[in-house]
C-alpha cells in the first residue's frame, strides 16, 4: 500500500472526531435499520460530516426510527448521568419522557418538510441524575436524503436556561 493510501481514513467524516466519532465507529450498526457503514447513503455521510465538524450544538434524527446522532458541542446538553451515550439509539427510547413534545415536532417536519422553530422553550428532561427544567432555542429542519426524500431531522439548538431564569428574576 502506498504511503498516501495509508493516510486515507476509511470513514473520513469520522476522522479525528473524538469521543463521538469513536461511539459512531463502535456502535453495532448492523443491528439497526441503517446497516453497516458501507451501505450508508452519501446524504447521511455528508450530513454527519457537517454536524461533527461544527462547533455549534447539533443533533440529527435519521430515518423513520429517528436514530440519534450528535456532535461534541451538543454532548454537554445530555448531562453527566443522563442520556449520553445516545448514538444509534431510537429517539423514542432516548427521549421517552418528553416524547409528547419531541415526537409531534419530528413527525411534522418529517411529513411536511417544514422547519419548526422555538425560542426559549421549556423542555424538562432527565440529565445529571434528575429531571431538570431546561430552556432551549432550537430549529428542527428537514435533512434531505436520497431521491430528494426527507430522511432525517437536523436540530440546531442552544440552551437558554440561564438567560430565561435571569430574565424571570
Amino acid at each position: 500500500m502506498s504511503e498516501l493510501a495509508s493516510d486515507i481514513h476509511p470513514l473520513p467524516f469520522l476522522k479525528n472526531k473524538g469521543e463521538i466519532g469513536q461511539l459512531i465507529l463502535d456502535h453495532e450498526w448492523s443491528n439497526t435499520s441503517l446497516g453497516s457503514f458501507e451501505t450508508w447513503p452519501p446524504s447521511l455521510r455528508i450530513t454527519l460530516y457537517n454536524i461533527l465538524y461544527s462547533g455549534f450544538p447539533m443533533f440529527l434524527f435519521w430515518g423513520e426510527e429517528f436514530l440519534c446522532f450528535y456532535n461534541e458541542a451538543f454532548r454537554p446538553s445530555l448531562g453527566i448521568d443522563g442520556k449520553h451515550p445516545a448514538i444509534g439509539k431510537k429517539a423514542i427510547v432516548v427521549w421517552g419522557e418528553i416524547w409528547h413534545i419531541v415526537g409531534p415536532l419530528l413527525q411534522k417536519v418529517y411529513m411536511t418538510g417544514e422547519a419548526v422553530v422555538a425560542e426559549d422553550q421549556l423542555i424538562p428532561y432527565f440529565r445529571n441524575g434528575k429531571v431538570e427544567d431546561i430552556y432551549w432555542t432550537f430549529s428542527y429542519s428537514p435533512a434531505l436524503g436520497e431521491g430528494d426524500k426527507i430522511s432525517g431531522i437536523l436540530v440546531t439548538c442552544v440552551e437558554t436556561t440561564k438567560y430565561v431564569l435571569g430574565k424571570q428574576k
